[in-house]
Parts: C-alpha cells; sequence; structure tokens
C-alpha cells in the first residue's frame, strides 16, 4: 500500500460536529488553541497568585492597609514577570529556524512567531494598566493610613524606588508599543527600530523595580525571597543573547555584492556573494548597508536557488531604505532630486544575516503545493521555482511533490519581466504536466496596449503579455472556481497552499482555504501558509 493509499485508509468517513472539528483542526485549530492556552495559562496564574496573596497569613498587615489592591497588583505582576519571560523567545530566529524543521512544527505554528509576539505584547499592555491602577489605588490607601504628614502618594509614586523604575520601564514600555503599531512601523520603520531597542531599558527596569522591598511580610524574610523576575527571564536572555552573538558574528563575514539588474516597475535586483552562507527556498535573509543606515537589517526572501553560486534577493523601491539603497547601487528611476547624480564608482558594502526558515520551505513536503504571489510577493517562489527545475534536471532521489501550481497576481503589466526567462524554462522543461503556471494581471490596459493584444493573441502562440504559453488571465483569480478544480483532479490529497502578498488578498485565499477543505475519505485537505517576518 503507498502513501496515497494508506492516507485515504485513514481517513473514516466522518459527519456532523467530527467534521467541521476535522476542517477547524486543519489550518485554525492549532493557532486558536495555543492562543487559547496562552490566555488560560495568564488567567490561570493571575488567579492562583491572587489567592495565593489574599490567603497568606504574612501578609495580613498589608492587606489590611491595601485591601484587595494587593493582590490585584501582585498577581497582575507576576503575570508580567511571566509574560516577559517568553517574549524575547519569540523573536529567537535562529532557534526558531532550528525547531521548524523537527516534527514539533507540526503541532506548534513556529511560523506565527512574531502573530504571538504581538499577543505577548498586547497582553503586557492588560496587565500593566491593572499593574499601575492597582497601585494607584495602594499609594493612596497608604498615604490615608499613616497620614499625609508622613507620607504622600505622589511620592510614592514618583520618588520611591518601585515608583520611580515603574515609571521609567512604563514609558519605555509605551513607545515600544505606540512605534510598533503596524501604520507607523510601515511609514516610520527607523522610529520603530530604535524604539524597540528601549526593551534594553524595559528589561533593566522589571530587573530593579521588585528590589526595593516594597511589600514586606509580617514574619520571617520580610522581603520574601526578593525580587523575582530574573527567575522568568534569565532562561530566554541567556537565548536570546546568544542569538545576537551568532547575528553579529555571522553577518560580519566576507560579503560583497556582484551584480545588480534594475527591472522595471521599480524592482532592483541584487546577487551577493558570501561563501559561508548556505541556504534553502523559501527562505529569507537580512540585509544590512552600513553606508545607508548604519543599524538598520531589513529582510527579503531569497530569489536565488541552493543550486545557484550566489544569493540574491528582488527589491521593490518603495520605502527610504530601499530608494537610498537602490541609488547607492546606481539605480535611477527619473525622479527630479536624481538629477545630475553621478553614477557610483563602487559598490556598497553589505552584511547579510541568515538565512531563516518561513512557510514556504514547507513546499516540497506535499504532493500537491500551490504558489500564489501578488507583485513582488511572488520573490519566495522564485527560489521554489528554481530548486524545482534543478531537480527536475538533475534528479537525485526521489521527491514527494508531484504537482506544482503557480499562481501570480499583478496590477502591472511590466512586472511579469521579473521572471520571465525563470518561467519561459521551466515551461521548456516541464515533465508530465508537473508545473502549471496561472497568471493574473488586475489593473486595466492602456488602448495601445489593448489593440496589441488583440493582434497579437493567436491559438497556440506565445501571450501577448507574458511571452508564455500559459494565457494571462485578466481581473482576480476565483480561488473558489480554483480549489473547486483541484479538488476534483486530486482526491484524497494534502495540499500545501503558500502565499506572499497583502494582506486583502491572503484573507481570501485564506477563507477559500477553509471553505474547500475536506477532511473525510477521498477528501482534499489544503494547508495554509503565508510569508510572515
Amino acid at each position: 500500500m503507498n502513501y496515497q493509499d494508506d492516507l485515504i485508509a485513514r481517513r473514516r468517513r466522518k459527519v456532523g460536529w467530527r467534521l467541521k472539528l476535522d476542517n477547524y483542526m486543519v489550518n485554525e485549530g492549532p493557532k486558536h488553541f495555543f492562543f487559547a492556552l496562552f490566555v488560560g495559562v495568564n488567567i490561570g496564574y493571575f488567579a492562583y497568585s491572587y489567592w495565593q496573596l489574599w490567603t497568606s497569613p504574612v501578609l495580613a498587615t498589608f492587606r489590611l492597609v491595601l485591601s484587595h489592591g494587593l493582590p490585584t497588583a501582585r498577581a497582575a505582576a507576576n503575570v508580567i514577570n511571566l509574560d516577559s519571560g517568553m517574549i524575547l523567545f519569540t523573536v529567537c530566529r535562529n532557534l526558531i529556524s532550528i525547531v521548524r524543521t523537527t516534527f514539533l512544527n507540526r503541532f506548534i505554528p513556529f511560523d506565527k512567531n512574531i502573530t504571538f509576539h504581538i499577543n505577548i505584547a498586547w497582553a503586557l499592555v492588560f496587565w500593566t494598566y491593572v499593574h499601575c491602577v492597582a497601585h494607584f489605588f495602594n499609594y493612596r490607601n497608604v498615604e490615608i493610613f499613616v497620614g499625609r504628614n508622613h507620607m504622600t502618594a505622589e511620592a510614592l509614586n514618583w520618588t520611591s524606588g518601585p515608583g520611580a523604575t515603574g515609571q521609567v520601564i512604563t514609558v519605555a514600555f509605551f513607545l515600544m508599543v505606540t512605534s510598533a503599531v503596524e501604520s507607523v512601523r510601515r511609514k516610520y520603520f527607523e522610529i520603530f527600530w530604535f524604539t524597540h531597542h528601549l526593551f534594553i531599558v524595559f528589561f533593566g527596569g522589571l530587573l530593579m523595580h521588585g528590589s526595593f522591598c516594597f511589600i514586606k511580610g509580617d514574619t520571617g524574610d520580610p522581603c520574601r525571597g526578593g525580587p523575582q523576575f530574573w527567575k522568568f527571564w534569565v532562561g530566554s536572555a541567556a537565548c536570546y543573547f546568544m542569538e545576537r552573538i551568532v547575528r553579529e558574528i555571522r553577518g560580519r563575514r566576507k560579503t560583497y555584492i556582484s551584480k545588480v539588474v534594475q527591472h522595471p516597475s521599480n524592482v532592483v535586483e541584487v546577487q551577493i556573494k558570501k561563501p559561508s552562507c548556505k541556504t534553502k527556498p523559501g527562505q529569507y535573509i537580512f540585509l544590512n548597508c552600513p553606508e545607508v543606515a548604519l543599524y538598520e537589517w531589513h529582510p527579503f526572501t531569497l530569489t536565488s536557488s541552493p543550486h545557484e553560486d550566489f544569493i540574491s534577493v528582488h527589491i521593490r523601491v518603495v520605502g527610504d531604505f530601499t530608494t537610498a539603497f537602490a541609488r547607492r547601487l546606481g539605480c535611477r528611476f527619473g525622479g527630479p532630486e536624481e538629477a545630475g547624480m553621478p553614477p557610483p564608482t563602487s559598490l556598497p558594502l553589505v552584511m547579510i544575516d541568515g538565512p531563516y526558515g518561513s512557510a514556504s520551505e514547507d513546499v516540497f513536503d506535499y504532493e500537491v503545493s500551490v504558489l500564489v504571489g501578488a507583485g513582488i510577493g511572488v520573490t519566495p517562489f522564485a527560489s521554489i521555482l528554481k530548486t524545482i527545475w534543478y531537480r527536475i534536471s538533475n534528479p537525485t532521489g526521489l521527491v514527494r511533490l508531484r504537482k506544482v501550481y503557480f499562481i501570480w497576481v499583478c496590477r502591472d503589466k511590466d512586472a511579469f519581466e521579473w521572471f520571465q526567462d525563470l518561467l519561459a524554462t521551466l515551461e521548456e522543461e516541464n515533465i508530465d504536466g508537473f508545473l502549471e503556471i496561472h497568471t493574473y494581471l488586475t489593473a486595466g490596459l492602456k488602448p495601445d496596449e489593448m489593440r496589441n493584444v488583440i493582434l497579437n493573441d493567436e491559438e497556440g502562440a506565445a501571450d501577448a503579455i507574458t511571452g508564455l504559453r500559459s494565457p494571462t488571465y485578466y481581473g482576480r483569480p476565483n480561488f473558489d472556481q480554483i480549489f473547486k478544480g483541484m479538488r476534483q483532479s486530486h482526491p484524497g490529497t494534502d495540499i500545501g497552499v503558500f502565499f506572499c502578498g497583502p494582506k486583502v488578498l491572503s484573507a481570501s485565499l485564506h477563507k477559500a482555504c477553509n471553505r474547500w477543505t475536506e477532511a473525510t475519505e477521498n477528501g482534499t485537505r489544503f494547508f495554509y501558509g503565508k510569508e510572515n517576518f
């Protein structure tokens, strides 16, 4: 019995709630389960800490003065310690790239590490609010109990050890959160980048915040063991510290630009030689150009294959960094500020950190894979398609992948030129219908362009837009129709659907995967994966 027959045999016919549950577990279940687990642990730890502090005989005096403000503030602080101890693990990219290649990736959504990082951050916002408000009431109650002549709430809030460090922590955290909001991060990346490094102040403040013995016990050790945050933080801090060392060492190994190609639609291809960099298809790197921005590292998906002797990235010139970097490479886009700008006499120094794993790495783990790229979002699939071509041309062993559907959605017809040679070569080398190419043009054509298409659109001839044998479709892809056809063509098959592009199209594709998944005997399951870095 082969793998396909075994897979079908293990799927019994299901009805009702069981079918809905199994369909749900394909794409939504794992991430929702871990999010619910995270929320449950937060609430459970808060409740346990609250009960422990409210019933502890050691804190009877402070409970008399502060009432419920004491366990509320301290329980929230315990959850802050827990979440702050976890958050650094989510940005340990080397660790995540390693563990996502293990069997754990089948059960834990490692590719959602940034989403989990954001969830933890918002949890910290909530518990910080609870902690601060509770302490405002506590300071007021202390002032009432001892008298304003002896101690004021304002003094406790601003000049005491816990109050002063708390203010520093809160301000640093506020700046980190507000600058990381997507609208700010995408428009003012430099502000986000530098402000996020206030994490040093944030964690430093937390290490000191609990060391002033503000809440004293009635018996035994009055400080009840001293500060607790370091116990939660030391593991992730050590891991992240090693992560940064590895990044710095690897990023400074010999690297140089070997070739620059300016493509249509403000896209620049940069080919880089770095002998120490070993890649896999679908991975991404972080690139730094000290001449442009000394401390900024920007992520770009690789468009080169591991079989090539260089690594390449295709960069769409849309922001301050990419514009300055492209001009330093000698690219010109016709802007008035470029008038009289002399060509460069040399190429700049660059540093590369990575490569790192992403969802697209899993393409070869399915018998059927669907690659959907929107605009410049096609870049991770260029690497995969090149690797497919090399494996077809030079087969070295069994490959599980049997069929690939490549769907490229563009607004600008000139964008199809970015990888036209690659796609044409793949069409010529296509074996037994291994690859199907579907290109979609969503923007309208000019009258002269329409006349050219009509004149050159002949049966069996190359497409007038892309020059490929595969025709170009006009408008957005109808994923319901596409997946319906795939479900009929590939019964009882797990299909991997991989996407890179804007959120709107991602949401539409994600819903279509869920809608057409059927976890039954002879049913087809569509597993959705999205680039996320």
